[in-house]
């Protein structure tokens, strides 16, 4: 794997973290956290720039990411189910699921087998996913632990 690239996200977006799958927004020409559905173009390796005050910065914050081709550690949606050899694809938010449906594949899954619980050690999506359940108190996490896909087969279109 080489060295990260640089791009600059759309407005009022962030990656908090490494692992976030990220998507061409050719309307913007900028990248964007993905979206079902949508063609992945690398992994976030780290959070995106913060202004000078130490909070994100929303407009057009610049991103590291690893362009897909090789082996990358991407954050998982979680409490899904990862067999070696599975079909990993793009999901909502940045984040990796085994749920066909339309989603574009990102690549074969090549860790053991594991449940992709919830980690509360690893920071939250752009999206936000400490969100409030209607009708229930507290919050819920939508985050995964970070799984090894094989991007080499992402589909690019």
């Amino acid at each position: 794997m080489g060295d990260p690239v640089n791009a600059i996200m759309v407005d009022d977006k962030v990656a908090k973290g490494p692992g976030k799958i990220l998507t061409f927004d050719s309307t913007n020409n900028k990248v964007d956290l993905s979206a079902a559905t949508e063609v992945a173009i690398g992994i976030s390796a780290g959070e995106s720039e913060r202004a000078a005050g130490g909070a994100y910065d929303i407009t057009a914050p610049t991103v590291s990411f690893y362009p897909l081709g090789g082996a990358l550690y991407v954050q998982a949606l979680n409490n899904e189910l990862y067999t070696t050899g599975c079909t990993v694809y793009v999901g909502a938010d940045g984040l990796a699921t085994v749920t066909q449906g339309s989603n574009k594949k990102l690549g074969l899954y090549i860790g053991p087998g594991l449940l992709a619980a919830s980690h509360s050690t690893l920071s939250d999506n752009g999206a936000g996913d400490q969100v409030t359940v209607a009708g229930v108190s507290g919050t819920s996490e939508t985050e995964g632990v970070m799984v090894l896909v094989m991007t080499a087969g992402a589909a690019i279109a």
